[in-house]
């Protein structure tokens, strides 16, 4: 028998010439086929001299058993220093036989690199964030990077996914939502919140937060005398377009965008905004330069009295001075009754696109981040970011004596149930970049730029860029 006859009778081992054979009545012969062969090879060594050698052919391998599944998630650098996703893919992956969740950091590049892997079919990666919902979700869904979820989330037996979205704040689970679709989902929010110093506004008699713009106002100066000598900014902003002025804008106008999707630039609740952040900023001298320069640092070392910046800033605070040193609430709005909830966005996590095992990313996804585990919602509520789930503030900031310090995380809900949603379209960016453009030029000392050449310029740069976008 040749080699050749040899390797079809290997073949005899597959299922379907098993049923072929059992079919036959030939047990007899499966028997013999499947064992090892010892056959006769003629071999020709030298000119005109025959050998023959005998050769043990080994029977077919058997197939190898199910392997198990990698499911890598990228995320952020600062999003896995503060909450303990590689501990819950531990924790996964020993309870999920057959899973192994990998977590990494994302890298530079890591965009470009995933987009170029499901264009070619060779996704390495499931799922991935932080997905900020104020400035991602049209461009990673337009630029196919993530998938919707709802169905894995339908599909997913975990404990919490039967709740996951009904428990969800309903503006929270908006901002999820993008035409119609979940494409994330969050593992905490952030909004924009004023935050201050109980000792420094003690000392000039302000015990409760200021009223409206007029107060804040009447406050920084007095704050301004007081910690002369310390060098004490009395006031501060983050630096951050959508937490200064869409936040500010928000306190000024129930209508903070234009039909077309963009920030009102020039219409009359901005101008407000403007010509009182300059008199902070430029006129009066309460902020650091520009509002905004060296504002950590300055916070951090006991320079700052109040703060205009999201909410987990004043946990920072509290962190640093004393619970009984710092305390958050709502922005203040141009008056009493005026304007709508604050700006706030999601920390998100989605699925990417074409991903490999999606749905035990989905289940991974859930049970790290679903309201059924509250170990994990109380550590994001201790790094200051504010959680996601109505069961968790019935169940945690209301009801364990530990959390009463995270009340004020109330108030922040209930700003963020009328608050609207950030248009999601791709402009947002080129937002940003006017923005900052002419931020500086606005905001530089003995600046004479007045709010309406600022609303017009940056108005001029956006709907350029958009024109070119759209052709």
């Amino acid at each position: 028998m040749s080699f050749k006859e040899d390797g079809k009778m290997s073949k005899l081992c597959s299922r379907r010439a098993f049923l072929r054979l059992i079919g036959a009545g030939v047990a007899g012969v499966l028997v013999a086929a499947c064992q090892p062969k010892i056959v006769e090879v003629t071999k020709i060594v030298e000119k005109e001299k025959v050998v023959k050698e005998t050769v043990i052919v080994e029977k077919e391998a058997k197939p190898a058993g199910p392997t198990e599944k990698i499911v890598r998630v990228l995320l952020d650098s600062w999003a896995l220093g503060e909450v303990p996703f590689d501990r819950t893919a531990r924790e996964f992956s020993d309870s999920h036989p057959g899973i192994k969740v990998v977590v990494q950091s994302t890298f530079e590049g890591w965009k470009t690199k995933v987009t170029a892997q499901i264009n070619d079919g060779t996704l390495e990666w499931s799922a991935a964030g932080i997905l900020s919902t104020d400035i991602d979700p049209a461009p990673w869904i337009k630029g196919g990077l993530v998938q919707p979820m709802e169905d894995y989330i339908s599909a997913s037996k975990e404990p919490g996914a039967d709740t996951l979205l009904s428990d969800m704040i309903p503006t929270i689970k908006n901002a999820c939502t993008f035409e119609g679709k979940i494409y994330s989902i969050p593992y905490s929010f952030e909004n924009v919140t004023f935050n201050w110093r109980t000792d420094y506004c003690g000392a000039v008699g302000m015990t409760e937060p200021p009223a409206d713009w007029n107060e804040w106002l009447r406050v920084a100066l007095e704050l301004k005398k007081w910690g002369k000598d310390q060098q004490i900014y009395p006031t501060a902003f983050c630096g951050d377009m959508n937490s200064d002025i869409d936040a500010m804008l928000r306190g000024a106008t129930d209508k903070p965008y234009t039909d077309e999707g963009i920030l009102d630039w020039t219409g009359p609740a901005m101008m407000e905004v403007l010509a009182f952040m300059k008199r902070l900023i430029v006129q009066e001298e309460l902020t650091p330069p520009h509002g905004y320069d060296g504002v950590i640092d300055a916070y951090f070392g006991g320079k700052l009295a109040t703060f205009h910046a999201q909410s987990s800033r004043g946990v920072w605070g509290q962190n640093a001075f004393g619970t009984d040193k710092v305390v958050t609430s709502p922005v203040i709005h141009k008056a009493k009754g005026v304007g709508v909830g604050a700006v706030y966005w999601c920390n998100n996590l989605a699925i990417l696109n074409k991903a490999p095992y999606p749905q035990e990313a989905c289940d991974y996804l859930i049970y790290t981040m679903g309201p059924q585990n509250v170990d994990f919602q109380k550590t994001v509520i201790r790094t200051g970011k504010t959680p996601v789930y109505n069961s968790i503030y019935e169940n945690v900031i209301k009801s364990d004596p530990q959390f009463r310090i995270y009340q004020w995380m109330i108030d922040m809900r209930a700003d963020v149930e009328t608050a609207p949603l950030i248009p999601q379209n791709t402009y947002i960016m080129i937002e940003y970049s006017a923005y900052s453009k002419w931020w500086p030029q606005f905001t530089d000392p003995g600046s004479t730029m007045t709010p309406q050449e600022f609303g017009d310029a940056v108005l001029k740069d956006v709907r350029a860029e958009i024109a070119k976008q759209k052709t």
